[in-house]
């Protein structure tokens, strides 16, 4: 009589083949493949959202300044220069729109910190002026919270990074940033009021995105393209500027205002170029798919596509050029 034991009787275990193992990994890997996508759109749907916001409430902040003021804050303040004088007069202070906007963002605090009758690159403003505000960022752009300038007596210092600047029109900033051919909302010196924008609030340009860092030309170096909230530090070493001739240098304006290009002079053609287009620190830029924020003259924030026709481009950047054309 045989005997049969319990342990005979039940199914043998078996593990995974290396092919099952191999074929598990590969549906897995194809599965994270799908999703990274899907998670990263998320991610950037919520950074652009959150840039919004940020740029929502810097409208509302120079609503309220305009409101008080009667006039919108100056591109940057520069004192004994006449409007066509270059940006190599400026003797200072060089506080710009966003330190001015700074009560009207409840950093009034900060504000109280600054001495506005000493300039932006004495020792004791500068320290200040290098303190990140975040509503100044965009979150998709994760660079460096204060990047270094050198100042007109030699000394190297760190400033806060901001990736909205003002906009100053047509025209260069560099040799006349107190007289752009086609006047933006900000400019050297300006006061800008709200019955100067003739084509209308909504149809007008006040603020907009610039990236850190333009790598936009294939085949030409990346650019340093920082700007700050802080200033125009009077005479700041120049920084890159068209790289069709690297030779060639934009001056401190740069730091806080863009333009939508500028008239052709000394043998170069005239600059038309659209956003995300060019590796020139003057132009507007962002790193969300397809185009940048924009806060409008009415307070609304317009996303506006890279591809946008240049000439409607321009017509917004512009207060009074009776071209009343809106945001795409």
């Amino acid at each position: 009589m045989h005997t049969v034991s319990l342990r005979s009787l039940r199914p043998a275990r078996r593990g995974f083949t290396l092919i099952e193992l191999l074929v598990v990994i590969a549906i897995i890997a194809i599965l994270v493949a799908l999703l990274l996508p899907a998670v990263q759109s998320v991610r950037e749907a919520a950074r652009r959202s959150q840039c919004q916001d940020h740029l929502h409430n810097i409208g509302v902040g120079l609503h309220n300044y305009e409101g008080m003021a009667k006039g919108l804050p100056p591109g940057y303040i520069s004192r004994g220069v006449t409007a066509t004088d270059p940006a190599t007069s400026d003797t200072g202070p060089g506080f710009a729109w966003g330190s001015m906007l700074l009560p009207q963002i409840e950093m009034k605090p900060l504000y109280d910190h600054f001495d506005f009758s000493a300039d932006t690159d004495d020792h004791h403003n500068i320290h200040h002026g290098a303190e990140p505000i975040a509503l100044f960022r965009c979150p998709s752009d994760v660079g460096a919270e204060t990047f270094e300038i050198t100042t007109r007596h030699g000394d190297v210092e760190r400033i806060a990074m901001a990736n909205y600047v003002g906009m100053y029109g047509y025209g260069n900033p560099s040799m006349a940033p107190g007289n752009p051919v086609d006047k933006g909302a900000f400019y050297r010196n300006s006061f800008t009021r709200f019955a100067n924008i003739t084509d209308g609030l909504s149809n007008v340009i006040l603020v907009g995105e610039r990236t850190s860092r333009h790598n936009f030309r294939q085949g030409m170096p990346a650019v340093d393209a920082s700007s700050t909230w802080y200033a125009s530090i009077p005479q700041a070493a120049p920084r890159p500027g068209g790289m069709m001739m690297p030779s060639m240098t934009e001056e401190s304006p740069s730091l806080v205002l863009g333009h939508v290009g500028q008239p052709a002079m000394g043998g170069m053609p005239a600059m038309t170029h659209t956003p995300n287009s060019t590796n020139h620190i003057l132009n507007f830029s962002s790193l969300h798919p397809g185009g940048m924020h924009y806060v409008m003259g009415d307070g609304k924030v317009s996303f506006i596509s890279e591809n946008v026709n240049y000439n409607v481009f321009r017509w917004l950047g512009q207060v009074a050029d009776g071209n009343t054309v809106q945001a795409p």
